[in-house]
């Protein structure tokens, strides 16, 4: 065990398991299970002590000891056997938090010539992947710290090149509430903003962003109320003509607060973020290596506004602070007044999943009981139905390799068996008021008929019943595509056209308002006993193109006319594309 090991493999570690005795935390590091250990050489916790003014381990209170422990272990589900070895991590945040509840970051940097691999911007790991019973030690060189400096001291912190968005934040009052709002469980991501991102976009001053966001956003204080309203709430302030401007400054700062901790590696992950400014959202999406904020395709101007890069090599990003994380993004976001946005949601984005060790590297199966507690899906068994009926009736699908018959977006996709089902109640990604076609899209399955029937439910509005669809039909690939369109089928794999990777209308929708909705799915036809593949859901405003864009099997979006030698795999071939020009 971990212990044992340092006891008798290597003493350099020794005043760890001291602090962990006094915080009562030995039996931990001895105990069964799954974690993941950094743990200070003990010339590092001896820096450490010498910084807090403390001459020896005895100074320290039993608190701030099992502090200490509970930041450097990172202890794994039940059952869950996949350890965080140095081959797991990325840039960005780890996928599970440590036992303080907070999350560590690693990032790959040269030390001394060699490339190596820093926690936390505090700590190089000097010794990897050490394999214990119960987990794996990385040795490290520093005593890792939770963050003290909270989202609103971080952004004060910024260099001066960040001066306007500070002055910004400050001026409307933000600052403050990010300082001050420390609870326990809030959290707030930031999206923070450089003077060159501002001056991309001819924006210099205050003044000069006032005036631009008087085109963008249009208020109108005697019909935005839903704006007004808030503003008054959180800033205490009525808005009126003569303040307008004023308000207009609080709705962009407010636009670049969400609640909730997202990290880089959550923001891929997802398709939106609702921002504390009302009905106004922050879209991502894929592109090879980059994360895009707010690209937007304007079909009725015939416009793409571009997305701009999360910067993700820059200091400001992944920052973790006391009550939240900043993120830097490398061009002008803001809000503005548009209608219906398209969104391309893979519905393996589930909370549950993205915590996982295994999500996006192996398969994982998921049983009943572990079924019931997922936060965003709720399923019913069908009449005489006590559970699954096989541990594959219901599970997360990873596929590494290229399948023209299995080309599932991100290389996943959900496995269902709808015989042993009545229905399914998905929580939806946010979605902006508009109406939207709805297109599910899958991997056939081998039975003769499994029809479901969709319902969009929006709390205070009537439920609205959409069509059903059949997880048995073949996508048509010889009949022209835009004639298919009209028959409510299309193809949204980018790399080639086959009958088994398909997508069909199940109806229109109207969205009243910015939020996440439920979308119940009702099993009208249960087929025989055999699943299908649920890859997206794409959610397009009847009046934007609903063939592009398709997506490759790296989840990379891919537009109309992109080069085949672009869409992975890249050296294989393409299908000919059969839309009319």
């Amino acid at each position: 065990m971990m212990d044992d090991y340092i006891v008798n493999r290597d003493n350099s570690m020794s005043a760890f398991l001291e602090i962990a005795d006094k915080a009562g935390f030995r039996g931990l590091l001895h105990a069964y299970g799954t974690y993941t250990f950094f743990v200070p050489a003990d010339d590092a916790m001896a820096a450490y002590l010498q910084e807090l003014g403390k001459s020896s381990i005895a100074e320290l209170t039993k608190e701030e000891c099992i502090s200490i422990i509970k930041y450097h272990v990172v202890k794994h589900p039940d059952g869950d056997t996949s350890f965080i070895s140095s081959s797991n991590f990325v840039d960005g945040r780890l996928p599970l938090a440590t036992m303080l509840a907070k999350y560590l970051t690693t990032k790959g940097v040269e030390y001394n010539g060699v490339s190596t691999i820093e926690v936390n911007r505090q700590a190089i790991i000097l010794q990897r992947d050490i394999h214990v019973g119960n987990g794996y030690i990385h040795k490290i060189n520093h005593v890792l710290v939770p963050p003290e400096a909270t989202c609103g001291e971080q952004i004060l912190n910024l260099p001066d090149s960040y001066s306007l968005f500070k002055e910004i934040m400050t001026r409307t009052g933000w600052i403050t509430t990010l300082t001050e709002d420390k609870a326990d469980g809030v959290w707030y991501s930031v999206f923070v903003q450089s003077n060159e991102a501002f001056a991309a976009e001819g924006l210099t001053s205050i003044d000069t962003l006032v005036g631009y966001l008087r085109g963008k956003v249009k208020l109108d204080v005697n019909q935005d109320t839903a704006v007004t309203n808030y503003i008054k709430s959180k800033a205490g302030w009525e808005v009126t003509e003569a303040n307008a401007d004023e308000a207009l400054l609080w709705i962009f700062a407010a636009y670049h607060c969400v609640k909730g901790l997202y990290y880089v590696a959550d923001l891929v992950n997802t398709s939106a973020v609702q921002t504390l400014t009302p009905n106004q959202v922050i879209t991502f999406k894929m592109k090879k290596d980059t994360l895009l904020a707010n690209e937007y395709i304007n079909t009725v101007a015939n416009q793409l506004e571009r997305g701009m890069p999360v910067n993700k090599v820059s200091d400001y990003t992944d920052l973790s602070c006391y009550n939240g994380v900043l993120v830097d993004v490398n061009g002008y976001i803001g809000p503005q007044k548009r209608g219906a946005q398209a969104i391309y949601w893979e519905i393996t984005e589930q909370p549950e999943f993205l915590k996982k060790s295994e999500y996006r590297k192996r398969s994982f199966s998921i049983s009943w009981d572990e079924a019931q507690t997922l936060s965003e899906i709720k399923l019913t068994l069908a009449s005489g139905k006590s559970s699954f009926g096989k541990e594959t009736d219901f599970q997360y699908n990873y596929r590494s390799s290229y399948d023209s018959k299995w080309q599932m977006v991100s290389h996943d996709d959900l496995q269902i068996n709808w015989n042993q089902l009545a229905s399914m109640e998905l929580t939806l990604p946010m979605l902006t008021p508009g109406i939207y076609n709805v297109w599910v899209c899958f991997r056939r399955a081998d039975v003769n008929t499994c029809r479901v029937r969709a319902t969009y439910v929006e709390e205070g509005q009537e439920e609205f019943e959409m069509g059903t669809v059949g997880f048995h039909t073949y996508l048509d690939i010889k009949t022209d595509a835009q004639i298919l369109l009209g028959q409510g089928m299309k193809r949204y794999a980018a790399k080639e056209r086959n009958t088994t990777t398909n997508s069909l209308l199940w109806g229109t929708m109207q969205v009243k308002s910015t939020g996440r909705h439920k979308l119940r799915l009702d099993v009208v036809d249960r087929g025989r006993s055999e699943p299908i593949y649920l890859d997206m859901i794409h959610f397009i405003p009847v009046d934007q193109d609903q063939l592009w864009p398709r997506f490759d099997m790296n989840g990379t979006t891919i537009d109309r006319g992109t080069d085949c030698s672009l869409i992975w795999p890249f050296a294989n071939n393409c299908s000919e594309d059969n839309d009319v020009k």
